[in-house]
């Protein structure tokens, strides 16, 4: 059987390769893990495997099945993900396009959508018709993102599951899923990615040269999905603010003011989040720098940067880490709680600064 397009993730696979071999499918999976480390592109290949028509290794991703469930056209598997109530018809075409071209790279348009009732409505009266050619084949994916009436009318699908229909529910965030929910799946855990493992798919799979591969790999945390972000020529950008924040932490407030100021006038919630992640790697790098043993300067992650980071740690006889991880991991969960950007970037500039002590 294959899986050769996964990066990574020998468990479940191993998992889903078994439940295939004993022909003992699950009527539904629970896909639980990180973002970004592979479980909607698993989930499409085991779709395939489900329908494909190789008599042994399967998906086989030559036969006309497996060919069409990947272009999302087979007409017994059906991708459900977040959207708007009034999507249109260009924009879900969209986000599963970018799907075909990047399982690991599903396009988000929208900022707070929701699996809606409707869609489940939908979901539960097809469920009720025969399926036109194999086996129906559901993957819904964020599932923590359902409306309550929309998990509540899922639940009843799950209570009495039809013959012949596999359902793959997808989250990152399990604790937001009705307990009866989970208990009616399977549940499949995925893990972080290795470093290697991402290094090795950015070379493979993106032609990346393996030195810049390998910085990536150690910034994306386990996650390929944010590998395939820090392509983006803006993510060097990114990484540069983030260190235009810690010099400018060590200024004046009328410095502090104008870059805030910057920030906000050129970039959005996604990237602030994304340079507060930033500085909490760079303060981890600092930290195992600091303590000059080899064992732990191993896992620093910029090491592109070893000269900075050296310039930085010399400049101080202390760095109070703890409290700058505790203000920096706040940060982050204020920004999601929609607090106002300006105020919350001025105040970490300033708490950054009372974390350190210069050398005299």
């Amino acid at each position: 059987m294959s899986f050769d397009k996964i990066i990574g993730q020998q468990r479940p696979i191993e998992i889903l390769q078994r439940a295939l071999e004993h022909r003992r499918v699950p009527h539904a999976y629970l896909f639980n893990g990180p973002e970004g480390v592979g479980k909607e592109a698993l989930a499409i290949e085991f779709a395939k495997a489900l329908n494909c028509s190789a008599s042994q290794q399967r998906p086989c991703n030559s036969c006309s099945n497996c060919a069409r469930t990947g272009r999302f056209e087979y007409p017994d598997f059906q991708f459900i993900f977040p959207a708007p109530k009034a999507v249109t018809v260009q924009d879900e075409r969209q986000v599963l396009d970018s799907l075909v071209k990047n399982p690991y790279a599903r396009k988000k348009l929208w900022a707070s959508p929701t699996v809606s009732i409707d869609k489940i409505r939908e979901l539960r009266r097809t469920s009720m018709i025969k399926p036109m050619e194999g086996k129906r084949v559901v993957v819904i994916t964020e599932a923590h993102s359902m409306t309550t009436d929309a998990a509540n009318s899922l639940l009843k699908i799950l209570e009495e599951p039809p013959e012949a229909m596999h359902i793959i529910l997808i989250t990152s965030k399990i604790n937001a899923l009705l307990p009866t929910i989970i208990s009616r799946c399977q549940e499949i855990r995925f893990s972080a990615l290795a470093d290697d493992d991402i290094k090795q798919g950015l070379i493979d799979k993106e032609g990346i040269e393996p030195d810049k591969a390998g910085v990536i790999a150690r910034i994306s945390q386990g996650s390929y999905g944010r590998a395939l972000q820090c392509l983006d020529e803006e993510f060097e950008n990114t990484r540069n603010l983030a260190m235009d924040f810690i010099r400018v932490s060590l200024k004046a407030p009328s410095a502090q003011f104008e870059l805030v100021d910057r920030i906000l006038a050129d970039y959005d919630k996604k990237t602030v989040k994304e340079i507060i992640n930033l500085l909490l790697i760079w303060f981890r790098d600092s930290m195992n720098y600091m303590q000059a043993n080899p064992e732990m300067q191993k896992y620093i992650v910029n090491r592109d940067k070893m000269e900075l980071l050296q310039k930085f740690t010399n400049a101080f006889s202390k760095i109070e880490f703890e409290k700058i991880f505790q203000r920096l991991e706040n940060s982050i969960q204020l920004l999601d709680k929609n607090v106002q950007m300006n105020i919350l970037l001025f105040v970490l500039l300033i708490k950054l600064q009372e974390c350190y002590l210069v050398k005299r």
